[in-house]
C-alpha cells in the first residue's frame, strides 16, 4: 500500500528512502498526520530524507509545546496526564480499544468487568477557562456548587482558538448536565465553561481526510 492510501488508524511496514519504517496513520495535533517509527541508528538518515523531500512544501520543525497546544484543540489526552496506570480505560475513553471478545484472563479482570457493567464514576471533560496570567498545568481542583468535585489532568493555551483550555475528571453523573464550574489556579478561583465539541475540526473531517 502507498502511504497516501493509508486509512486513518491503519499501519504499514514500508521504506522511506533507504530506511525501513513502520508508519501509523494517526494524529496527535488534529491534522492529517502520520507517526513514523524506525530504529535509533536510522533516525538521522530518515530525518534528512524527509527534510530534503519536504523543502518544496516549506517543511519546518515545531516544538513539543506547540504540539501540546494543538492536541488541546482536539481534547486529545497524553500519557501520564490523561492516560496513566492510575486511571481506568473506561474513565479515559480508551475502553473502545479493548477487545472484550478475548477469553484470556488478566489481573484485575473482575474489577474491569464490573466497571464495564456499571460504568465509571468519573470521566474526562474539557473546559474553556477564564484564566488570568496562568493556565492550568495539572492537578488543579475543579469546584462545582462550592465543592471540590474533580481535578485537572492537564491544560494550556490554545493559540488556534485563543482560549485557555483544561482537561479534567468530573463525576459521570454531571457530564450531561448544565453544571457551572470553577478551577482554582494558583489560589484564584477562575470560571470554567464546559466544552462539548473540539475547538478545531470538530467532526474530524480533516484528520480522517
Amino acid at each position: 500500500a502507498k502511504i497516501n492510501e493509508l486509512q486513518f488508524m491503519h499501519a504499514i511496514e514500508t521504506e522511506i528512502g533507504r530506511v525501513n519504517v513502520f508508519i501509523q496513520r494517526l494524529s496527535f495535533t488534529g491534522g492529517l498526520g502520520y507517526e513514523i517509527y524506525t530504529d535509533m541508528v536510522s533516525v538521522r538518515t530518515l530525518f534528512d530524507t524527509l527534510w530534503e523531500a519536504g523543502q518544496e512544501f516549506s517543511i519546518r520543525p515545531f516544538g513539543l509545546r506547540a504540539m501540546m497546544s494543538l492536541r488541546l484543540d482536539k481534547f486529545f489526552g497524553s500519557w501520564l496526564r490523561e492516560y496513566s496506570p492510575d486511571y481506568t480505560a473506561h474513565e479515559t475513553g480508551l475502553n473502545r480499544f479493548v477487545d472484550w471478545r478475548k477469553n484470556d484472563k488478566f489481573i484485575g479482570q473482575e474489577a474491569v468487568e464490573k466497571e464495564q457493567k456499571l460504568g465509571p464514576s468519573r470521566k474526562i471533560c474539557a473546559f474553556d477557562v477564564d484564566a488570568l496570567d496562568a493556565d492550568v498545568f495539572g492537578n488543579e481542583p475543579i469546584w462545582i456548587n462550592g465543592e471540590v468535585m474533580g481535578f485537572c489532568t492537564s491544560g494550556g493555551y490554545s493559540h488556534y482558538a485563543d482560549k485557555s483550555v483544561a482537561l479534567g475528571f468530573v463525576p459521570t453523573n454531571l457530564i450531561d448536565t448544565d453544571f457551572t464550574a470553577e478551577i482554582e489556579i494558583l489560589g484564584e478561583m477562575r470560571p470554567a465553561a464546559r466544552l462539548t465539541k473540539p475547538l478545531y475540526d470538530p467532526d474530524g473531517a480533516i484528520m480522517r481526510g
